[in-house]
């Protein structure tokens, strides 16, 4: 997998990470350690454009799930269930981190693994980053 890391030009910072291959086991690594060093380097709004993965891997999911829970701790039991009956009704969007035009077969994985229920998915990158400023 080939990954490129670029900074948006919007008034709020977003860091866009550009997957390229195959998003499983194998790839894993090439994913998450360009990742977590822009996580450390204090990135916070995170786009994931994921157009040109052709497949992604239950191990992808995972992955897209760590990368939402260290964006968005938790602080107290209270707070994660209401996030949890938000998620439920279709009315949570999670404010730091955004998925970017899946090809249809790896779309059909995140809403088959209800990622799409918490994190949205857009088909325009111009409308993903201008979500980071609401």
């Amino acid at each position: 997998m080939k990954i490129i890391i670029s900074q948006s030009t919007t008034d709020v910072p977003v860091t866009i990470v550009r997957a390229e291959g195959v998003f499983d086991a194998s790839s894993v690594e090439d994913f998450m350690e360009p990742t977590q060093a822009a996580v450390d380097d204090g990135a916070y709004n995170i786009l994931i454009d994921l157009s040109k993965v052709s497949f992604m891997s239950s191990i992808g999911i995972r992955i897209i799930n760590a990368l939402y829970y260290q964006l968005h701790p938790r602080e107290s039991d209270e707070q994660a269930e209401e996030i949890g009956r938000r998620i439920k009704a279709g009315t949570y969007e999670a404010p730091h981190l955004k998925i970017l035009s899946p090809v249809e077969n790896v779309c059909k994985v995140l809403q088959m693994a209800g990622v799409d229920r918490y994190i949205t998915i857009y088909d325009q990158e111009e409308k993903a980053l201008s979500a980071f400023l609401e």
